[in-house]
């Protein structure tokens, strides 16, 4: 039914392709999509890099010409010197360390197996062009931790289509931020979490006020709070209501575009290293990566303060 797909994304989804998919070709670059996936977009989803030099046949005929002059590759993905190329900073180490001493990513062809020729990108090119002149390779070693997911992201969000959605975002909003380093989006969502958990607490007096002793099922207290509404007022109830819906938005929120928000903090730190770093290596791992303790700090902020606020109320 088509060419062979082993090792091959459909460069509209960045899914892998498989024989039984039904696929089609770009006829200007040779693109592979799912059919869906071109018919939705009416076109090459690499359309805007037509006619230039990272046209995508371009780019694969420079990657098997590098392959073909490359030495031979053992197995374990040692070559013949006993050396292995850091996936991540492009650093030449020795096999048997346990880790690039250049960026600090592990190494992950001791493996062996699929590890070898694991893709870091994702399908993405490594000089994609992800915005504002930053590659998508730069992308790959600020993020650091679940480059397959986040590059192809940010390889298709801009400013047209900032929408993408993000699980880790949506249940943890405050923590996600926090342990990608975008503090000022992490502070101010969490702070917004706190002010509607506060919402909440008239309503949660008034329960805690009809002395339940803790052996209630949750139908017993359902039935309890129902029975008092009229005692809890409307006031209190819209209050409640309120900061359910606004904590609800917040995550909605969060996951529709924290990714593009990620892309934005991304590029804006490889062009500060860029113009300031006098140690690239040290700032990428200081501005990217994740950090997650300040993912346990900032989750355990907004679970825990709307409390001890309440203490003081």
């Amino acid at each position: 039914m088509s060419l062979n797909t082993e090792g091959v994304s459909c460069v509209g989804c960045h899914a892998y392709l498989f024989e039984e998919d039904d696929i089609v070709y770009c006829p200007v670059c040779g693109a592979p999509h799912h059919r869906e996936c071109y018919e939705r977009l009416g076109h090459c989803a690499l359309e805007a890099l037509h006619g230039t030099d990272r046209q995508y046949d371009l780019v694969k005929e420079r990657e098997e010409q590098k392959s073909a002059a490359e030495p031979e590759i053992k197995h374990t993905g040692e070559n013949a010197e006993g050396k292995i190329t850091c996936q991540m900073c492009h650093e030449s180490y020795d096999f048997s360390l346990n880790a690039c001493p250049k960026c600090g990513a592990p190494n992950v062809a001791k493996a062996g197996g699929s590890f070898v020729n694991f893709d870091f990108l994702g399908g993405v090119p490594a000089d994609y062009d992800i915005g504002e002149g930053v590659t998508a390779d730069e992308a790959k070693r600020l993020v650091a931790a679940n480059t397959p997911r986040y590059i192809p992201k940010f390889a298709i969000l801009n400013k047209k289509n900032r929408v993408s959605w993000n699980w880790m975002a949506f249940f943890f909003p405050c923590g996600w931020m926090l342990s990608r380093k975008m503090y000022k989006n992490g502070i101010i969502t969490g702070l917004l979490t706190v002010i509607a958990s506060l919402l909440y607490l008239p309503f949660t007096k008034a329960v805690y006020s009809f002395g339940f002793t803790g052996g209630e099922t949750y139908a017993d207290i359902s039935n309890t709070v129902y029975s008092h509404l009229p005692e809890i007022g409307a006031a209190v109830i819209v209050c409640f209501v309120l900061g359910a819906l606004f904590n609800l938005a917040i995550r909605i929120v969060s996951a529709l575009f924290g990714d593009y928000l990620y892309k934005g903090y991304a590029i804006s730190a490889i062009k500060k290293i860029r113009a300031e770093s006098e140690d690239m290596d040290y700032d990428y791992r200081k501005m990217g990566g994740v950090n997650i303790f300040l993912f346990l700090i900032g989750t355990m902020a907004v679970q825990y303060l709307p409390a001890i606020i309440a203490m003081f109320i």
